[in-house]
């Protein structure tokens, strides 16, 4: 629409030449800062396409993009995945330091085994974006049930693709690998940084005094001023400025923590591989959507 408006034509006066033009503005015109790539024009045109032959059959509106080829706008990548055994030795292979035989590998140089393994597993486990899953703070995890094979999951607004929350379901499984790395190595570092005194030097912290379940949260501000809010509001950006009170000191709410003990994304082990692993899928470390095509998989 902004592309005719410029051309002081509106959208029923569009013609074929009008569309190619387009095109070209959209793919290919180095005056656009914002060029697009032809797969993503194609999917547009195709629904532009569509629109006009509904209008046109009761308006009788030309339809500029009758002769314009979007079938290009279907995806030939090559889809990766892995079954769960696949990607169990990727895992251990790629983040845990293990070798073939499930020993520890004493070339391993890796640190953050248990964090990574189980951020891996969470992704694999949830469907849930790299994102969204590193975003997820303590009080939002489930409470481990004997006999419960899932566990119902909310995750917020504020954290999800295009701020739409979901109900997702969290495996055993990925639990149990959860809680370990909080008891292991997320807990040495989160001593580590009380005793450096390193979260009171955190600016702009918010501790929580009080909580409603999982729907609101009573943060109290440096200056001792207080405020409740919903969990699912509660951006990104405001989650990794949220701790607690312990015996021991202020804690990070956040679940994913850097070996400094502050929180970080979760990501450092899965957005890159070590070398020994070419011989493996390098390709699944590079993003998360691996891990949720591979998510789809399980439940075909």
């Amino acid at each position: 629409m902004n592309f005719l408006l410029s051309l002081d034509r509106g959208w029923w006066e569009a013609t074929e030449d009008d569309a190619r033009e387009f095109q070209f503005w959209r793919v290919t015109d180095p005056r656009n800062p914002q060029r697009v790539q032809r797969s993503s024009f194609y999917r547009d045109a195709a629904g532009l396409k569509t629109f006009h032959r509904w209008v046109g059959g009761r308006y009788q509106v030309v339809n500029p993009f009758e002769e314009l080829e979007t079938s290009r706008g279907r995806k030939q990548e090559d889809v990766k995945w892995l079954d769960p055994d696949g990607y169990a030795r990727w895992r251990d292979l790629g983040l845990r330091g293990l070798d073939l035989d499930g020993r520890e590998d004493a070339a391993w140089g890796g640190r953050n085994e248990q964090r990574d393994g189980a951020f891996a597993d969470g992704l694999y486990g949830t469907g849930l974006r790299l994102s969204e899953w590193a975003n997820v703070v303590l009080p939002e995890l489930p409470e481990e049930t004997r006999g419960r094979g899932y566990y119902t999951c909310a995750l917020a607004d504020a954290c999800a693709k295009g701020g739409y929350g979901h109900t997702y379901w969290m495996p055993r499984a990925v639990l149990s690998g959860v809680l370990p790395y909080m008891e292991g190595s997320r807990a040495r570092a989160v001593r580590r940084a009380q005793v450096a005194g390193r979260y009171e030097r955190v600016a702009e912290r918010q501790v929580v005094v009080g909580t409603e379940g999982r729907r609101a949260v009573t943060l109290e501000s440096e200056d001792g001023e207080r405020e409740t809010t919903a969990w699912n509001d509660l951006a990104p950006p405001a989650r990794k400025l949220l701790f607690r009170r312990t015996r021991q000191g202020l804690e990070p709410l956040a679940l994913w923590l850097n070996e400094d003990g502050c929180p970080g994304t979760g990501t450092a082990g899965i957005t890159r591989s070590r070398p020994r692993t070419s011989g493996s899928p390098r390709w699944a470390l590079r993003t998360s959507a691996v891990h949720r095509t591979c998510f789809g998989t399980r439940w075909r």
